[in-house]
């Protein structure tokens, strides 16, 4: 127990409560707060995790129970309606401003800048994108604590702002650790893609890929994990002499399971932050072939050590080292090692969950900082005095 844990738990009674927000889409942000929890061993931190789903796009989201969680909540909005009655509404599922508040998207956020609340908050940066930058760039007056999940986003919240510079920390989240045994090989390759069927993820590429690497090595069998995400992909066809397996969305649990039997893992994901998914990749000693791209994929994948970079996420390129990986079974047995190795060493998930919850202690040390309200979303139907049922009505008449 360090000075500051020590301080709080003589002069507050009470639990540390942190609430970690979630949009419900999943992924590797979902993954991230789930591994916190499961994790988390600060006899002083309670945390609470408060779903928020646009009920246009998801009517009915189900919970999956998250261990660790003291409470689970799901608020339902509606983008028709007056952003401060949103914003009013969510805020009512917070107990009290001494509540922490963990923001990893843009609701949470505009209700702390638009109402002016005066809660702490630490963002997770998740992406390597302007998005994300953006969000931070919005949202500084409101945000206590930045955590890049990355060196080089670390980095670029630096540069755009340099003012904030000692609120800004490269802190790396946990991850589970997967036992498994190394990889044997018979006669077959067991290549993986995990994440949402759509463009960003670079999901068009891999019928052209798999088809190229067909048409001289047949014994490799394609695994996609994931749901298709945009109406484009579901005219995405597969060549029918392709060995492939889809299995739609999976529960974590069976993704790590399903790892320990893959032999690589392919991402042409064309934006990401840290991904989860390479992480446990690489703990599960699958080898990934990923784009050239900035983000944590800079500090994870080295080339002929623990994986292969892609240059302009280029068809040939992922031919190739599928081809290499696959004759060359000594180099693809050395680079699973060393990713097991890698992986483990810097993603440790009581290690990294302690250098987390250290930090957050150390804010609820810190003085709250008076927080202005600022408008940050809103169009001019969005004014605090018009009341919600007539901002409804009028944007469903004109659909906007």
């Amino acid at each position: 127990m360090n000075d500051i844990t020590k301080a709080l738990s003589v002069n507050q009674s009470d639990k540390l409560n942190v609430y970690h927000f979630n949009n419900g889409k999943g992924g590797g942000v979902l993954s991230v707060v789930r591994n916190l929890l499961r994790f988390s061993n600060n006899p002083l931190i309670e945390n609470h995790i408060i779903y928020t789903i646009n009920k246009e796009q998801t009517p009915l989201f189900s919970v999956e129970h998250i261990e660790g969680a003291v409470t689970e909540q799901i608020f339902y909005y509606s983008p028709k309606w007056n952003f401060y009655y949103t914003c009013k509404q969510l805020a009512k599922l917070l107990p009290n401003e001494k509540a922490l508040v963990i923001a990893h998207d843009w609701l949470e956020l505009g209700m702390m800048s638009n109402l002016g609340l005066q809660n702490r908050v630490v963002q997770f940066v998740h992406g390597a994108y302007d998005y994300y930058y953006q969000l931070a760039k919005l949202h500084e007056a409101s945000i206590d604590l930045f955590i890049a999940v990355a060196q080089n986003i670390e980095r670029k919240l630096i540069q755009a702002m340099p003012h904030r510079r000692n609120d800004i920390d490269y802190l790396r989240f946990p991850v589970p650790c997967i036992n498994h045994e190394e990889k044997e090989l018979g006669d077959n390759i067991n290549i993986i893609f995990i994440g949402r069927l759509e463009a960003v993820k670079g999901y068009s590429l891999i019928p052209a890929i798999a088809k190229k690497v067909n048409e001289s090595n047949s014994n490799v069998h394609w695994h996609i994990v994931g749901s298709i995400a945009e109406p484009a992909n579901e005219n995405i066809t597969w060549d029918e002499n392709i060995r492939v397996r889809h299995y739609g969305n999976m529960l974590n649990d069976a993704v790590l399971e399903l790892l320990k039997s893959m032999q690589i893992l392919i991402l042409p994901s064309l934006a990401e932050g840290m991904p989860v998914i390479i992480i446990e990749a690489m703990k599960a000693g699958v080898v990934p072939l990923v784009n050239n791209i900035d983000g944590g994929i800079q500090e994870l994948v080295i080339d002929d050590k623990t994986g292969y970079k892609i240059i302009n996420n280029s068809i040939a390129g992922y031919v190739e080292k599928i081809n290499s990986l696959t004759s060359d079974k000594s180099q693809r047995n050395k680079m699973s090692h060393n990713s097991v190795i890698m992986a483990n060493e810097l993603f440790d998930p009581v290690i990294n969950t302690i250098a987390i919850e250290n930090k957050i202690v150390e804010m609820f040390s810190t003085p709250n900082k008076n927080k202005a309200a600022v408008k940050i979303y809103g169009s001019r139907l969005d004014e605090q005095w018009m009341p919600n049922d007539v901002v409804n009505a009028i944007r469903k008449i004109s659909k906007k």
